[in-house]
């Protein structure tokens, strides 16, 4: 357990305690409610009320195997730079532990993480290894200043919009973790401010201080803040985002959703900015004749993020959602054709060592991460979504497609109920397209089975 943050130790120590406080007076007889009254008639019996009534508790424990086939591309070569393995097996402890009074919140869900992994072929074949992690993905602590008025700092995972393919309004999290329920977004560091003016409307200042356990982009991480109105009336809801990032330019958000009948819903969500931070193929004299770099960065011209959808409810509980989506700021042709060109002679060195080997792993690391959500700009989404088949099924189909180059992504989300606490879960991915399109620069197919106990 050597590096585990101390924060975790305190957070298990407040679990343990506090779930044990009604324990010890169930055990001992001798502690009567009588006996509590004459010895100690406000400190025990008070503190144990006050945990019951204000204290609770889940504890999520999943175990899962996974296999999966690395794509044959140019942005992986022979499974040699992103090194990923075929075969995983996993077991999370995920406690979540929440304190709620009148006016004070506190909440924390600390993590474990046991893994095993295994590569049969590729850079590391023959190569197995165990690692453990041990963080705290969310914490939150929350005052309340008056009826209508809140102020809050942690570490949380903030959510919002109707889409399923991704969140474009959201500065923070434009993966929305729809794809894998399973796997939890890492929370990142906010204060927020939140003021409730009525009913129907809700205002609050975001402050993004800190990447958190959110550890993708650390190096390119800057403080943001954002002011979020919304509103919620009985057919209608929207949101408009303003956010600045420190050192860059501001950008603008929307989304809203309009209920057309008790089955047919119509949503909407977008963004708008000037430039783009996103790395793009430059041409210049070195040896592979061009580099990723941001060139758009301080261009003046608007470049927007749409997306639109709309979801059918029939009569046997199923849902059937389509979206489209839009990103101005996507890859045209001629800017595909410079990236897998890049990519290619990049990929053609990797493998050959020393110095331009590395140069081309830096390279491959930059075409890996461009700071697109999606490579080019043209996406459709449609998805099938049932729960409580036979009081027992779930199941999710979601279909994507790049419009710009024919590949496309099949998703299968499935749960089977195995009593009051027990589900066993699949969750498939399969990637297809030619060769060196978006969706099958990584894998071409995962699978995950698990079982998931919730106490």
């Amino acid at each position: 357990m050597t590096g585990i943050n101390k924060s975790i130790f305190i957070m298990l120590l407040i679990f343990t305690g506090i779930t044990g406080l009604p324990l010890i007076n169930a055990a001992d007889p001798s502690l009567t409610s009588e006996n509590q009254t004459q010895t100690d008639p406000d400190d025990s019996s008070l503190l144990v009320d006050l945990f019951r009534n204000h204290f609770k508790y889940e504890l999520r424990v999943l175990t899962y195997g996974l296999y999966q086939d690395p794509a044959c591309s140019t942005q992986n070569p022979d499974n040699r730079f992103l090194e990923l393995p075929r075969y995983k097996g996993d077991l999370e402890i995920r406690p979540d532990l929440r304190l709620d009074f009148d006016t004070v919140l506190l909440s924390a869900k600390p993590r474990i993480q046991l893994e095993y992994r295994s590569w049969p072929d590729g850079a590391r074949k023959g190569e197995s290894d165990w690692k453990d992690d041990w963080y705290l993905n969310e914490w939150l602590a929350r005052l309340k200043l008056t009826e209508n008025l809140f102020i809050s700092y942690g570490r949380e995972n903030l959510q919002w919009g109707p889409s399923f393919l991704f969140s474009p309004s959201n500065p923070f999290f434009m993966d929305n973790g729809r794809n894998n329920p399973k796997q939890e977004v890492a929370g990142m560091d906010f204060g927020r401010l939140v003021w409730i003016p009525g009913q129907a409307w809700t205002v609050s200042f975001i402050a993004h201080l800190d990447e958190g356990h959110n550890k993708s982009r650390e190096d390119d991480f800057r403080k943001t803040y954002a002011l979020k109105t919304d509103y919620t009336g009985r057919d209608f809801y929207g949101s408009l985002i303003l956010s600045h990032r420190a050192g860059d330019r501001n950008t603008a958000g929307i989304f809203g959703g309009w209920t057309l009948s008790d089955a047919f819903l119509l949503y909407g969500e977008g963004a708008i900015r000037k430039g783009s931070r996103a790395l793009y193929p430059k041409e210049d004299a070195g040896p592979w004749g061009a580099s990723m770099e941001a060139v758009h960065q301080d261009d003046p011209d608007l470049r927007s993020i749409l997306l639109i959808g709309g979801s059918y409810t029939f009569e046997n509980g199923g849902t059937l959602a389509m979206e489209y989506a839009y990103d101005g700021s996507g890859y045209n042709d001629g800017e595909a054709d410079g990236y897998y060109r890049l990519r290619g002679k990049a990929a053609d060195t990797f493998n050959s060592g020393g110095v331009w080997s590395a140069l081309s792993g830096q390279i491959l690391g930059r075409t890996a991460d461009t700071g697109l959500k999606f490579l080019r700009k043209n996406y459709i989404m449609t998805q099938y979504n049932r729960n409580d088949i036979q009081d027992k099924l779930d199941v999710t189909l979601r279909w994507t497609k790049n419009l710009d180059d024919g590949s496309y992504q099949f998703i299968v989300i499935g749960g089977y109920s195995l009593g009051n606490h027990m589900e066993l879960f699949a969750i498939g991915n399969l990637n297809g397209g030619h060769k060196d399109t978006e969706f099958r620069s990584i894998l071409d197919r995962q699978w995950m089975l698990g079982v998931e106990y919730t106490f």
